[in-house]
């Protein structure tokens, strides 16, 4: 193996180290936590939330209830992580990708509010709510945020001012 070929791996590898310390660490944060472990109903779509196809919804309550049967553990820290990054107290409240999406594709999310969660939403009817996805544009868009953009710092520091320009609301 070459010398240049083990040092990509080895700064690929301390990359995706941090990338994983850094989104388990966000759960530490000081926060009144939903009481059950239901991190994907948080993340994708809980039941009454208008809008979801009942497949997704009993998809996400499945999730949850496997995980939580395999790897409690896992699922307590998903849950939390979930509520910090939907949450307008505990999170950066800035999802830089999922509003350009929504921005372009209105459908491709809905408007879920969760008892014990205090959303980033602030429309008079969605005050209080936070977007959940409804399509496979919303779900990609809250893949990266949650597990990609915000774990690494980029979604709120650099791609939510770049993101807020070109839907013409700039914080400057």
């Amino acid at each position: 193996m070459s010398r240049k070929h083990s040092t990509a791996l080895g700064i690929g590898a301390v990359i995706g180290g941090a990338a994983v310390a850094t989104f388990l660490s966000m759960g530490t944060a000081q926060a009144d936590y939903p009481t059950s472990d239901d991190g994907f109903q948080i993340l994708f779509g809980a039941p009454g939330t208008e809008g979801l196809v009942s497949g997704q919804i009993a998809d996400n309550v499945t999730a949850d209830a496997n995980l939580t049967a395999t790897s409690p553990g896992d699922e307590t820290a998903l849950t939390n992580d979930a509520v910090d990054f939907q949450s307008a107290v505990t999170g950066s409240g800035d999802h830089a990708l999922q509003q350009l999406l929504f921005a372009l594709d209105p459908s491709s999310y809905v408007v879920q509010f969760t008892p014990g969660i205090d959303g980033y939403l602030t429309g008079a009817s969605d005050a209080g709510g936070y977007l959940v996805p409804d399509d496979f544009l919303g779900y990609l868009g809250t893949e990266l945020d949650a597990f990609l953009l915000t774990p690494l710092g980029l979604d709120p520091a650099l791609l939510g001012p770049l993101i807020d320009t070109l839907l013409g609301s700039p914080t400057f």
